[in-house]
């Protein structure tokens, strides 16, 4: 029997697939040298990322609410740049 390496699916009965994805983000740059030698700055970066999967209601028994999957990431990134003259 060929195996199907395109359906990420294959090995379970449910694909988890996304009802709702959301991301914000915030962030800013501080020079905090510029001059004739160049320049140096940072920069800050704050996400958060939140998804939402269908509960799907296979094996529930009746009256019972699904409820699906949620994940919430919170992200923050640094960056320390010089640029030459």
């Amino acid at each position: 029997m060929p195996t199907n390496d395109f359906n990420p699916s294959a090995g379970s009965n449910c694909a988890g697939d996304i009802k709702v994805i959301q991301e914000g983000t915030a962030g800013f740059w501080y020079k905090f040298y510029q001059g004739s030698k160049g320049r140096f700055q940072f920069g800050v970066q704050y996400s958060y990322l939140w998804k939402d999967a269908w509960s799907g209601s296979g094996g529930l028994a009746a009256g019972v609410t699904p409820i699906g999957p949620k994940a919430v990431d919170n992200m923050l990134f640094t960056s320390l740049r010089f640029y030459l003259p």
